[in-house]
C-alpha cells in the first residue's frame, strides 16, 4: 500500500478553485505582458520612482514591475468575479406599471 491509498486527494472549495485560478490567470498575464512592458521602460527608472534605500539594480526593478502588473491583473479579475457572481433563484418580477 502507498501513502496515496491512505490519503486521497482533498476536494477544493468552489472559492478556493476560483482563486487558484485567479492567482494563476494574473501570474500568467504579468509575464506576458512585463516583456513588452520592459521593451519601452528601463527598469531603474521604476526603482528611482519608489526610492527606497538599498534598491539601486535593474533586477529590482523588474521585481516590483512584475509584481505591479501581477498586482493589478489580479485586482481587476477579483472585481471581474464579484461582479459576475450572482446567486439566481428564479426569475425576476419586474415591478407592475398600473
Amino acid at each position: 500500500m502507498t501513502d496515496d491509498d491512505d490519503n486521497p486527494p482533498q476536494e477544493w472549495s468552489r472559492d478556493k478553485q476560483k482563486l487558484a485560478v485567479l492567482s494563476w490567470l494574473s501570474f500568467l498575464c504579468a509575464a506576458i505582458f512585463s516583456i513588452p512592458f520592459f521593451a519601452f521602460i528601463d527598469p531603474l527608472i521604476i526603482v528611482d520612482a519608489v526610492n527606497v534605500e538599498g534598491v539601486d539594480s535593474r533586477n529590482a526593478g523588474y521585481a516590483i514591475g512584475f509584481f505591479f502588473l501581477w498586482a493589478n491583473g489580479w485586482i481587476s479579475g477579483w472585481f471581474t468575479l464579484r461582479l459576475v457572481r450572482r446567486k439566481r433563484t428564479g426569475p425576476v418580477a419586474l415591478p407592475r406599471k398600473d
